[in-house]
């Protein structure tokens, strides 16, 4: 008899790479599982967190003026703000005219809303709930543009259309605004004034998104990025290009970490600090994620932060779906790859959310009184930290907050297929699996184990076994091949863990 020890469980899953070749903490499959501080962890719930919305949404942001935080959500017409208690529409008189491939982009500048949807010029909000959205002060009513971002004391605009005539590599900037508010005038031909613009056309591929990265402006194109600089007077800004070919999938597939930019470009993932991106994917997860993109939406998937846990979430539509159903997430941190599947997310960003706005109330708490884990009126938010909060179809919702997906009981799970143990030549019986999992005692996880005679064939999986923790401290049961495997599931209403597992194993021979 041989005990093999498998320690730290949280080396990750790896889709991408053949089984047999993997070290032994590293998974083949998970589903709903993310790899933290050694641990292979359950996620936690998605529940709402506002009233349901009065549009379908396909945008959420955070707004915050100095006596209220909103959530601002749009749908492919309106545009609200919610504080939590009351929801305001802020749409201008007529409504936009937009789809929900037109993604919103804005953000807050000098404590005032900025909002553009690429088909109707850029609109801004004062945060008076007794004003709507207006044209963006001194932008050409013939002019429109992909994106607007906010960035120092300017307004930046990129993939510009004037009267008609596109200019897809063109960035344009507003003149210096003044503290409180919007840019008074675009005109680039005014030598008094420090707005201007400058076509990217080195490269051929179109402008698509931009974001900030320390003092610097990342512009992404298709296939290449530039960095904008604040030089001062005459120039204004100075652009330089980025070493590689990496660019953006499409607006959205952007967030910033404490280690630099992580983008969704057309074939991988990648993180960079303005100097020559990295692959973060490559021989883990990316040939899995643009296996299963939706190639007929691809521009809908979208990136973002899920702070508390120092994560990216890579969110897109799988195969047929028409919203993004699955994330792959990346711990910055472990540098771990884990998956989250999701229910119709059209969008997400981190924001801070008002504690209020966070209770559960009586009607809204599905689960029966002798199952409910939760403390009454508990909030599971700091005002003053950053969530993850996502639009989805009928509803916006906080990510991590609870124990359930709208009240309906998580599936998780772990496999490792494909375990040789430094032997692949020789047959082996497992005969009984020690977990350590941390969980509420009580608690529910089914192990199996399984084997086959070669890496690529699918194991043969023993009848599952129930493993009930702080009541148990092994499972019998057995499986024999070259290549032994394991799997853990639960529908358990509580996040569970595990660090490590022991194999209770015997040589059978070659045969």
């Amino acid at each position: 008899m041989a005990i093999i020890k498998i320690n730290d469980c949280g080396g990750g899953v790896n889709k991408d790479l053949m089984p047999e070749e993997l070290p032994e903490n590293v998974w083949t499959s998970v589903q709903n599982m993310r790899f933290r501080n050694g641990f292979a962890q359950k996620f936690g719930g998605i529940a709402n967190i506002f009233d349901a919305p009065t549009v379908t949404p396909y945008y959420v942001a955070p707004y915050t003026t100095q006596t209220t935080r909103y959530i601002v959500h749009a749908g492919t017409g309106k545009v609200f703000v919610d504080d939590g208690t009351t929801r305001t529409d802020i749409t201008p008189a007529s409504d936009f005219t937009g789809t929900q491939d037109d993604r919103w982009s804005g953000g807050a500048f000098n404590g005032i809303l900025l909002m553009n949807n690429s088909v109707e010029i850029p609109h801004y909000w004062d945060g008076n709930i007794a004003n709507n959205l207006a044209a963006l002060t001194g932008w050409n009513a013939n002019w429109r543009c992909k994106f607007i971002k906010p960035f120092k004391n300017y307004v930046i605009a990129g993939n510009i259309t004037k009267s008609g005539t596109a200019y897809p590599s063109m960035v344009k900037w507003s003149d210096e605004a003044v503290p409180g508010a919007v840019p008074a005038s675009w005109d680039e031909t005014d030598p008094a004034l420090n707005a201007g613009e400058q076509d990217l056309g080195e490269t051929p591929d179109v402008l698509i998104d931009a974001m900030q990265l320390g003092d610097q402006m990342i512009l992404y194109k298709e296939r290449s990025m530039y960095a904008m600089q604040f030089i001062g007077a005459p120039f204004i800004f100075r652009f330089q290009r980025l070493p590689g070919d990496d660019g953006i999938l499409s607006r959205g597939c952007v967030t910033n970490t404490p280690k630099g930019h992580v983008v969704l470009t057309s074939n991988d993932v990648v993180i960079h600090q303005g100097q020559g991106a990295q692959s973060i994917a490559d021989s883990r997860v990316r040939e899995f994620i643009f296996e299963n993109l939706n190639k007929t939406v691809p521009d809908r998937a979208f990136v973002c932060a899920n702070p508390p846990t120092n994560e990216v979430l890579i969110c897109f539509p799988s195969t047929e779906s028409e919203n993004c159903d699955l994330a792959a997430v990346w711990n910055w941190k472990d540098n771990t790859w884990g998956f989250r599947t999701l229910t119709n997310v059209t969008y997400g960003e981190a924001c801070q959310v008002d504690t209020d706005a966070a209770f559960f109330n009586w009607s809204q708490d599905s689960q029966a009184w002798a199952d409910d884990t939760t403390t009454w009126s508990q909030s599971e938010f700091s005002p003053n930290e950053y969530r993850l909060i996502f639009s989805r179809t009928s509803a916006i919702s906080a990510f991590d907050i609870s124990t359930q997906d709208d009240g309906a009981a998580i599936q998780a799970s772990l496999e490792r297929t494909a375990l040789q143990f430094g032997d692949p030549y020789s047959n082996k019986l497992i005969r009984a699996l020690y977990p350590r999992i941390d969980a509420p005692a009580g608690t529910v996880i089914n192990v199996s184990v399984g084997g086959a005679m070669t890496a690529n064939t699918a194991p043969t999986y023993s009848t599952t076994v129930p493993f009930t923790v702080g009541s148990q401290i092994k499972i019998d049961s057995f499986a024999t091949g070259r290549f032994l495997a394991v799997k853990f599931e639960s529908t358990a209403d509580v996040v569970w863990r595990i660090r490590s597992y022991d194999i209770d194993l015997v040589q059978t021979g070659a045969y």
